[in-house]
Order: C-alpha cells, then sequence, then structure tokens
C-alpha cells in the first residue's frame, strides 16, 4: 500500500507541473489580432420595369374526342331477317340512304294490296255517288219547272172556276196534279241529297283507305334499317357478330351503331375564368396523346349559357373537321384559342412571394450613389387564373414599377439589393386545365 500510494502523489506532481508550465506559455504569447467582420451584404437580383402588355389566353384541355354524329341500328318492326348488305361487320363504312338489313315484309306488302283495293273500290263508289248526284240535280230542275207549270194551270182553272166559265171537277184535277208534282219535286231533292251523302261519305272512305294504306308503307320502310348518313358500322359490343339472313329480331332490337368520323368534337367543361375569352367560331387545335404526328385544326362551335354552381364551369363544344382517320373516343390534348387581354398589368408567378399567406411583390426604391437599392413588399390583389405562366394584377401595382424577378427568397421588406435588367419572358400558354366529356383536371 505505500508503494501505491507514493506512486499516485507522484502522477499528481507531475500533472500540476505540466499545467503551471501551459500557462505560463499562453501569458507569454502575442494577443491575437481583432477581425473586422462585414454588416450584411446587398442580394443582387434581376429586375423588370412593368409596362402594360396584351396577354393570349388559350385555354388548354385534355379530353375525348368523340364522333360527330353516332346513331343506333336497330329495326321499328321486328322479324325475320330477309336481307342483309354485303360485307357487313366492324368498320364498314355504310353510305347515306344505304339499306343495312331489312326484315320479312310478305305479310306487310299482302295488307298493302288489299288496302289498294279497298282504295279503288272506294273511288269507284265516289264517281258512282257523284254520276247519282248529276243525274238527282237534273231530276230536281225538272221537277221544280213541272210543279211551276201546274201551280200555274191551277191558278188558271181556278180563276175560270170562281167566274163561272168551268167545272168545279176540273180545278180539283188540277189541284191534285200541283200535289203529284210537289211530291215529286221533294222525292228529286232528297235523292240529290242522298247522292251528296254517298259522295261525301266515299270521300271519306277513301280518306282513311289511304291513311291506312300510309300506315302500312310506313311499316313497310320500318322493316328497313337505313343508313341517315355516311359512316362505319360498330357492333354493340366487341366481338358481337353481325347480323345475319334468318336471325329473329325483335322490335327496335339494336344491331349496331353508325358513326360519322369525318369530323370529331370535344364536349368540355371550361371554368367560367376563361370562358370570358372563348367566342364561337375561336380557333381551336387538337394533339392526340396517341399520334403526336396527327395535329388536328377546328373551332369552337358552341358554348353553354349556364355556370355549374358546383364547379364554376360552362359546357364548350369544338369540332374537328378533316380528322386524318382518327377513331371515336381518342384522347387528346386540346387548345382553345381565347381573345387576349389588351393593355394588361401581368407579372410572372415566379416573381410573387407571399407573406403572411397573401401574395406580394418587391419593387426597387430610390438608388444610392453605389447602385445598392432597397426591396419594398407591395401587397398584390391578383385576378383569377393563370395567364401566360403569370397574373393580372388589379391593384398594388403600377405600370413604370420596377419589379424584382429573381432570387425572391432572398429578398425581404426594405432588404438591400443590387438591382440588374432581366430579359421580358417570352409567352409560354396558360396553364389552366379544365375537364372534358367527365374527367377530372390534371
Amino acid at each position: 500500500m505505500p508503494r501505491f500510494l507514493a506512486h499516485g502523489l507522484l502522477a499528481l506532481l507531475l500533472l500540476g507541473l505540466g499545467g503551471l508550465a501551459a500557462l505560463g506559455i499562453l501569458r507569454s504569447a502575442p494577443p491575437a489580432a481583432e477581425l473586422d467582420l462585414p454588416g450584411p451584404q446587398p442580394v443582387p437580383v434581376e429586375t423588370l420595369v412593368l409596362a402594360p402588355r396584351s396577354v393570349p389566353r388559350p385555354v388548354r384541355l385534355v379530353g375525348t374526342l368523340r364522333a360527330a354524329r353516332e346513331v343506333v341500328l336497330a329495326p321499328e318492326v321486328g322479324g325475320r331477317i330477309a336481307k342483309v348488305v354485303e360485307g357487313l361487320g366492324p368498320g364498314e363504312v355504310l353510305e347515306e340512304g344505304a339499306t343495312v338489313l331489312s326484315t320479312d315484309v310478305e305479310t306487310i306488302e299482302r295488307e298493302i294490296d288489299a288496302q289498294r283495293t279497298s282504295s279503288e273500290l272506294a273511288r269507284a263508289r265516289r264517281e258512282a255517288a257523284s254520276t247519282d248526284v248529276i243525274r238527282a240535280q237534273a231530276a230536281l230542275v225538272l221537277a221544280r219547272e213541272t210543279l211551276a207549270v201546274l201551280e200555274g194551270e191551277e191558278a188558271r182553272w181556278k180563276d175560270l172556276v170562281e167566274r163561272g166559265r168551268a167545272e168545279r171537277a176540273r180545278l180539283d184535277l188540277a189541284r191534285r196534279q200541283t200535289l203529284a208534282a210537289g211530291l215529286t219535286e221533294e222525292d228529286a231533292a232528297a235523292r240529290l241529297a242522298s247522292a251528296r251523302s254517298a259522295v261525301q261519305i266515299a270521300g271519306l272512305e277513301i280518306q282513311l283507305s289511304e291513311d291506312r294504306l300510309a300506315l302500312l308503307q310506313e311499316r313497310h320502310e320500318d322493316c328497313r334499317v337505313v343508313a341517315p348518313f355516311t359512316g362505319r358500322f360498330v357492333p354493340m359490343r366487341p366481338g358481337d357478330p353481325a347480323p345475319s339472313v334468318g336471325r329473329v329480331l325483335a322490335p327496335s332490337e339494336a344491331i349496331g351503331l353508325l358513326v360519322d368520323v369525318s369530323s370529331l368534337r370535344l364536349v368540355a367543361e371550361v371554368h367560367e375564368d376563361d370562358v370570358a375569352a372563348l367566342r364561337i367560331g375561336a380557333p381551336a387545335s387538337a394533339l392526340p396523346i396517341s399520334r403526336a404526328d396527327a395535329a388536328l385544326k377546328g373551332q369552337v362551335t358552341a358554348i353553354g349559357a349556364r355556370v355549374d354552381p358546383l364547379t364554376r364551369s360552362v359546357v364548350v363544344e369544338a369540332r374537328f373537321d378533316d380528322p386524318a382517320g382518327l377513331p371515336a373516343g381518342t384522347s387528346a390534348r386540346v387548345t382553345l384559342e381565347g381573345a387576349p387581354l389588351e393593355d394588361a398589368l401581368w407579372i410572372d408567378e415566379r416573381w410573387i412571394g407571399f407573406r403572411a399567406g397573401k401574395p406580394v411583390a418587391f419593387v426597387v426604391d430610390e438608388r444610392d450613389a453605389e447602385g445598392t437599392a432597397y426591396a419594398v413588399a407591395r401587397p398584390l390583389d391578383l385576378a383569377p387564373g393563370v395567364y401566360d405562366g403569370g397574373r393580372l394584377v388589379r391593384s398594388g401595382l403600377s405600370a413604370g414599377d420596377e419589379v424584382v424577378t429573381s432570387s425572391i427568397e432572398l429578398v425581404g421588406d426594405g432588404a438591400a439589393i443590387l438591382p440588374r435588367p432581366a430579359a421580358r419572358p417570352a409567352a409560354s400558354g396558360a396553364r389552366r386545365l379544365g375537364r372534358s366529356d367527365g374527367e377530372p383536371p390534371r
């Protein structure tokens, strides 16, 4: 134990001597020179003087190009298929007015023949009744003339009897002849009325017969399925066989679609902020996603009259003619060229900062002799929508303001800056996207 104690005391002594030597060295060293640290340095930034400009307002959408016209092919009258156009199948071109198929029409044709016979009989009855009318009119004229003569004769005999120059029996005979002529005149009038009624009834029968014949002929036409326009045949479901002779169809049973792909259309929902820029006839372009080489040109053909209260959008239609063989249902990127905003105060989105969640822009205050200036934050009131990659300024900036366009994240209100002019940005197109054919914005 005494040996261990001696060793420990020796170690402590050596440590103490080492500490005293280090302290002496520090005290004898010369004092360090004081550092002259610089203060905050101005931030180099680019700036641009605001000026009113024309701001393009294209509306870009991603949607589906659908056929301009599409109709379901189906016979109005069911039955067994008697005839089908040759080569009917998926993609087959059907010319306008061509008979796609027809069902069995023998029964209807027999009914048509019978109704035509009935119509001819009714016409014959009307001709006979018309002849009876002529005869009855002549008989009535003769009866009235005879009656007038006999009435005159009766009056003459009456005068003679009153003067005693004729017997009473002769007057009575004349009276009976007058009464008989009156009955004949009434009978002739009745026969004329009957003949006229027969003509009218025959005319009604003819009209009824013709109406029935027209209905039968319509049914005969309804047995045919006719292409209302030139288009391509599409089965109702992929893989469905084409209709064939002998197959029995129910009334209005669909056999396929006729699709007109001579022009394609886009029906889209456009935000109300962008609809204000669109006009009927405005140019439109479409770039199919699957075929970047098939750029289509068209125009806006319809603009809705109602804003959807939930989406704040309006339905807009654009039509593209000569679609270069593109099938209906092709997805495409579509641009609708809206009328530009003239003399608008516009700033790039990259020049906008946010303080307390509100947009601000930094403008350059007066420069000093060394070129140093100070940034002043201006709160902004911006119009809705993004146009040409930027925003429209309602208030907060004026034409002639020099706006900071770079290093926005390094600049604060009152910060020292070293401004230098920036190149004026080129137009990049609107970045707002809408919805088309039920698709969500992308």
